[in-house]
């Protein structure tokens, strides 16, 4: 089951963990890239980004990240087409979706897709926990 997250964390700081933890992010914009990389580096994340899916498969199979931060429309190839292909080849590492498209159907999608979690966009103050919560627990 996609887990929805909508809480806050007042309190955020690095973490020595995350130093060796990788997260890929996926999206065609570069103004989201750039300001998901701003603030995962405030955690020390190692930070990998494609343009679209089709960079996102090849970037996911070769490096392996920790987790996936995945938009779900993009050029070239979608963020649903994406993990469909990664998860039936045994792709089995943590991804999320994240995305404006925040309609139920595209919840249902997601999970059906092979997404672990599903997070909207604008993201909040608390991005940046819920990323160190989700791999806390994976």
């Amino acid at each position: 089951m996609v887990q929805v997250v909508n809480f806050v964390f007042p309190f955020l700081y690095y973490d020595a963990i995350m130093e060796n933890k990788s997260i890929l992010i996926v999206d065609d914009d570069e103004r989201i890239l750039r300001m998901f990389k701003r603030r995962l580096k405030k955690i020390g994340l190692v930070i990998h980004t494609a343009a679209n899916g089709q960079i996102g498969l090849d970037l996911a199979t070769e490096l392996q990240p920790d987790i996936m931060l995945v938009d779900l429309r993009m050029p070239v190839m979608d963020g649903l087409e994406m993990v469909k292909a990664l998860r039936s080849n045994g792709y089995s590492k943590l991804i999320v979706a994240c995305t404006a498209s925040v309609r139920i159907q595209d919840k249902k999608i997601t999970q059906e897709a092979g997404f672990d979690h599903f997070i909207e966009k604008p993201v909040g103050s608390d991005f940046e926990k819920i990323i160190q919560v989700f791999l806390e627990e994976n």
